[in-house]
């Protein structure tokens, strides 16, 4: 058998959650069964701006990755057509040639709605998308886009913010997280939408107790300001201008189960 050891990289591209274009690409990975646990595939899901579909393209073009998309937007096929052509990419969109088709064939204009195939079974891709969205937000890794969220948590460090946002997520609630660190400030423009922002927050020693756990359990070394009673203090002070700034609702999740906040935050979800 000839065998080649070029790596193999998909990079999935969806203004949805991509599992399209997952499930394509995993049917057609069968037929090359040696490349099928090798090849590294990545997704991309939830792209709304230009700039964020070009930094993906260009990051395919470094990784000479095979760029693979289910984009509804006629400018971001457009912009993706071009750069593959510009750049020489391999780029496969496997939306736009069978829309063009059928919309010539039926005389009937398509919806360009993202995600439309969720509506098959809407409450279980409600799930699913949510989940992807919660990773995607967790821990203020981006901001691009989080105006899409259902509500927004923040709070200092274990505070419970990840398990809560997860919990809701299962549920079928877009929920981002962020970190409250007086040295790296929210950036102002975040919530300019009217978002639901929910502030979590708890006593600093119980704080304490749980990150001087955490520590012991993990062996971390080097963490002393991290259990620090002062500094907890001077985090939770912080959250307190954030919460106000921000017109936070406050949850104290001291000695709370997940479930217990996540009614809480439901009722107004459910108002929303």
């Amino acid at each position: 058998m000839q065998t080649n050891n070029e790596n193999l990289t998909l990079y999935i591209v969806s203004d949805s959650i991509g599992e399209t274009a997952m499930r394509m690409a995993h049917a057609t990975l069968t037929q090359f069964p040696d490349l099928e646990e090798q090849a590294e595939i990545k997704k991309f899901p939830f792209i709304k701006s230009e700039e964020e579909f070009l930094t993906i393209l260009n990051l395919a073009k470094q990784r000479n990755a095979v760029v693979v998309t289910t984009l509804v937007s006629p400018k971001f096929n457009q912009i993706g057509q071009t750069f593959a052509q510009e750049e020489n990419i391999p780029y496969v969109d496997y939306m736009s040639g069978l829309l063009s088709i059928i919309e010539e064939r039926t005389h009937q204009s398509p919806l360009r709605e993202s995600g439309a195939l969720r509506k098959l079974d809407q409450h279980y891709f409600q799930r699913i998308e949510a989940m992807e969205f919660s990773v995607k937000y967790d821990d203020g890794k981006v901001y691009d886009g989080m105006e899409d969220a259902d509500a927004v948590i923040v709070g200092v460090s274990r505070t419970s913010k990840t398990p809560l946002s997860m919990y809701l997520a299962n549920k079928g609630y877009k929920i981002a997280n962020i970190p409250l660190v007086p040295e790296a400030p929210i950036p102002e423009d975040v919530f300019n939408k009217k978002m639901l922002v929910f502030g979590l927050t708890a006593s600093p020693n119980y704080i304490m107790n749980i990150r001087t756990e955490r520590i012991r359990v993990l062996g971390m070394k080097g963490s002393a300001n991290y259990n620090s009673l002062q500094r907890i203090k001077e985090e939770l002070s912080y959250a307190e201008e954030v919460f106000s700034k921000f017109n936070a609702t406050v949850i104290n999740t001291e000695y709370k189960s997940i479930e217990e906040s996540a009614f809480y935050i439901e009722k107004y979800l459910n108002k929303k």
